[in-house]
């Protein structure tokens, strides 16, 4: 029989045979404000990357007004009588007024694996313009949102997941965080859950579609004072356990 009748059957062996390249996960790792790569604090700045598992922070401000947004490192603590926020020391981003915005990325040194868990911490006191976090599927601000937790308009609200969109419950307490968490339980999907702790406790959980590769955080036009700061820490990349 010809030899090019075999050819199908002879690549198939030969594949066989091959090692399969597996996709590359992200590091297990964790940062946060106390970081001594942010020795320099109160200072904040883009280009920086404590801990391990994260690539450096991109941040970026607009408005007219250069003293209206900005990026630092303070006590979370000091944001707001009676308050708690992340950790003693957190990093905040303030956007006050008209057409101001701050923004942070963070993305991992690889896409969540299977398995893996990203959790973070966030903390706010007023709710006046919005705020919050995006899960995305890549660094840049074109890439797809996978999930969105957003502050505003007196609200806590979910939206972009695939399950488990809406507010969370509007109930106000300065003396709150919120812990939020994103394992990706399938190549293509992964669970949500946003733990609320201190005044008033809470758990909501859901699902969205995508793999998760980085996180995007924002503040658009609030007023002005601490109270109306995004805080920011506990950023974590690590492993569930084999069921």
């Amino acid at each position: 029989m010809p030899l090019v009748t075999h050819l199908p059957f002879l690549l198939l062996a030969v594949a066989l045979l091959l090692p399969v390249a597996e996709a590359a996960a992200a590091t297990p790792g964790r940062d946060d404000a106390s970081d001594q790569s942010y020795a320099k604090r109160p200072a904040w700045t883009s280009g920086e990357n404590g801990g391990s598992g994260f690539l450096g922070w991109n941040l970026v401000g607009s408005g007219e007004a250069a003293d209206a947004r900005g990026f630092r490192i303070a006590q979370s603590r000091s944001f707001g009588a009676d308050s708690e926020g992340p950790g003693e020391l957190a990093f905040s981003m303030f956007a006050n007024g008209k057409d101001a915005s701050a923004e942070a990325y963070r993305t991992f040194d690889a896409p969540l694996d299977v398995g893996q868990i990203f959790s973070v911490d966030i903390a706010v006191n007023f709710r006046s313009g919005i705020r919050g976090l995006d899960l995305r599927a890549g660094a840049s601000d074109s890439e797809r949102v996978l999930f969105n937790f957003n502050v505003g308009m007196d609200d806590y609200v979910v939206n972009k997941a695939s399950t488990g969109n809406g507010s969370l419950g509007a109930a106000y307490h300065d003396h709150t965080f919120f812990t939020l968490s994103f394992r990706q339980s399938h190549p293509g999907s992964g669970d949500w859950t946003v733990s609320r702790q201190g005044g008033i406790e809470s758990e909501s959980a859901g699902t969205y579609e995508g793999r998760a590769a980085g996180v995007k955080f924002y503040v658009i036009e609030t007023d002005g004072g601490k109270e109306n700061e995004l805080w920011v820490n506990n950023l974590t990349i690590s492993t569930a356990p084999a069921p």
